[in-house]
């Protein structure tokens, strides 16, 4: 049963991390305000013309890895600066960060407790 909760989880995750990540290049669902601070960062990203397409690709990359079941240990490894970032900004920045933190973050740190005995043998 519990394989089944982290397919749904890692499928959740996997699934965003691809979408989001597409819909940076192809721009077809525009991103609703999330409050000055959050705007602030993410039009800086993209003025650097680096930050923000590096960050893009990894989504699809590591996002489709998930969706694949290959490296998993990996690829939360990558994604977690990205979703400490999210998820400060939005905890910190947005009056209403329950949405983000309950698609993405949730999912996140669920798949980081099915796979905490591999992250822990990648680390040491």
């Amino acid at each position: 049963m519990s394989d089944y909760i982290e397919i749904i989880f890692r499928w959740a995750f996997g699934l965003q991390m691809v979408f989001w990540g597409l819909n940076g290049f192809l721009h077809w669902v525009k991103i609703p305000p999330s409050g000055p601070g959050i705007d602030k960062f993410v039009e800086a990203c993209v003025e650097t013309k680096f930050i923000m397409p590096v960050v893009k690709i990894l989504e699809i990359i590591f996002g489709a890895f998930l969706l694949l079941g290959f490296m998993i240990p990996a690829s939360l490894l990558i994604f977690g600066p990205l979703i400490f970032v999210i998820t400060g900004l939005h905890i910190l920045h947005n009056q209403k960060p329950w949405g983000i933190l309950a698609s993405l973050t949730v999912p996140y740190l669920a798949l980081l407790f099915f796979h905490s005995g591999s992250l822990l043998r990648i680390v040491h």
